[in-house]
């Protein structure tokens, strides 16, 4: 399973406030263990808990937008089966210009 893009900005948000899991749920009063249910996929992100991630990171509007933007999209599981390799690249591409140049598929 790979990472969803809402994942993996909270990932890098959490990288860069030097604190831990732990210590982030607690801020959004919420359990770690939901915390990984929800990085890790097996939960979406709710409107509660995104609007909880941008008051602990303390975000700013255009960083907050972008997080809810994330968050929508990484609620949506696609599969998709090219008729051959020329499409199936085509189709990596392009998910590499949504998802960034170090996605790979599953």
């Amino acid at each position: 399973m790979s990472i969803s893009p809402f994942s993996k900005r909270f990932q890098d948000l959490a990288r860069k406030s030097a604190r831990s899991y732990r210590s982030i749920a607690n801020s959004m009063r919420l359990s770690p263990a939901l915390l990984a249910r929800v990085l890790n996929g097996s939960r979406p992100p709710t409107t509660a808990f995104v609007d909880a991630t941008i008051k602990a990171f303390a975000l700013t509007a255009s960083e907050a937008e972008e997080l809810r933007f994330l968050a929508k999209i990484s609620q949506y599981k696609i599969s998709v089966r090219p008729k051959g390799p020329e499409e199936a690249k085509k189709i990596v591409a392009f998910m590499q210009t949504l998802r960034g140049d170090d996605y790979l598929p599953e």
